[in-house]
């Protein structure tokens, strides 16, 4: 049988992981009973070393794994290399550090997926990526693709940890605006139980066994029978905004899965701001707030809100 041995350099974002965990992630071609065999043949050494699946690696560490020719992985999907993608995505940026790239998502792109924030970063931050040996760029959370808006994408490692542990401790908080249908008469705060994503309809919907989701809903003004609102959800639920407004009578305009009134250009949502916590342990700013797409802004002038309004979101 012939071998390939591959030779790497760990970078900063490897520091600390354990081996097995970054082997998945580089030879993720691999079904993970051939990436654990390779331990057992030991096949993965560091300095010269052989070394078990729990040891750690470190940054500057020199690691070499021994893998049969007939597995040796065919590497990652291309990033975009092209200019005009890195000019797409750095259009988007609104606050870039060592940790995180914070940016205004617009109308149309997926999170994930072809052509998505996803793939844009990936190529964005090509440098970053060639540095490390397990670690890929990604976005933290996600927006459904007509919702605009911050997103924050991971720049290492540190950040990625940093954000997710805060976000699944219900310390990050985010604002969004939106036009509802109908008139919301003061604050209004509910909760609810919310299945999961239907695969027929791809939408969600009340279910008692499903997770707890919670937002507060608060009217910035009023355009005959629409109200231009601040959403702030204390969970992140797929879909929790427009499914808890609808099922509180109240559909984003123009959301017709959700059965939301007709609305040129389709429904408005606009995760506006976000605040974490000053003691996150990772360089992301303790806010970021994103300016409301040029076609979103004339849509809530033209329909008659008062601008102080959506500046004053």
């Amino acid at each position: 049988m012939a071998f390939t041995t591959l030779v790497m350099t760990a970078g900063p974002d490897d520091d600390g992981r354990r081996a097995d965990r970054v082997l998945r992630i580089l030879l993720h071609d691999l079904p993970l009973a051939e990436i654990y065999r390779l331990f057992r043949m030991k096949a993965v050494r560091v300095s010269g070393k052989a070394i078990s699946l729990h040891e750690k690696i470190h940054d500057g560490d020199d690691l070499t794994v021994r893998v049969p020719e007939a597995l040796v992985p065919a590497g990652d999907s291309p990033a975009p290399t092209d200019a005009a993608a890195d000019r797409t995505f750095a259009a988007m940026v609104l606050v870039e550090t060592d940790d995180v790239i914070v940016v205004n998502k617009p109308r149309g792109i997926l999170t994930h997926g072809p052509g998505g924030i996803d793939e844009l970063a990936f190529g964005y931050l090509r440098q970053r990526r060639e540095a490390s040996l397990s670690f890929r760029p990604a976005p933290l959370h996600r927006l459904d693709r007509n919702t605009t808006g911050i997103l924050v994408v991971s720049a290492s490692i540190r950040g990625a940890r940093a954000f997710t542990r805060s976000l699944r401790d219900g310390r990050v908080r985010k604002e969004y605006l939106a036009i509802v249908d109908g008139r919301l008469e003061g604050a209004a705060m509910w909760s609810d139980m919310l299945g999961r994503l239907s695969a027929e309809r791809r939408t969600v919907r009340d279910d008692a066994g499903g997770k707890s989701a919670a937002l507060t809903a608060t009217p910035l003004g009023y355009a005959g029978e629409r109200t231009l609102a601040r959403v702030e959800p204390a969970t992140g639920l797929t879909h929790q905004i427009r499914a808890q407004c609808a099922l509180h009578g109240h559909p984003l305009a123009g959301d017709a899965k959700y059965g939301g009134s007709r609305l040129a250009g389709g429904y408005v949502l606009h995760c506006a701001r976000i605040e974490v916590p000053s003691d996150i342990e990772a360089d992301i700013p303790p806010s970021v707030e994103a300016p409301l797409p040029d076609a979103a802004a004339r849509l809530i002038a033209e329909l008659g809100f008062r601008p102080q309004s959506v500046a004053g979101a």
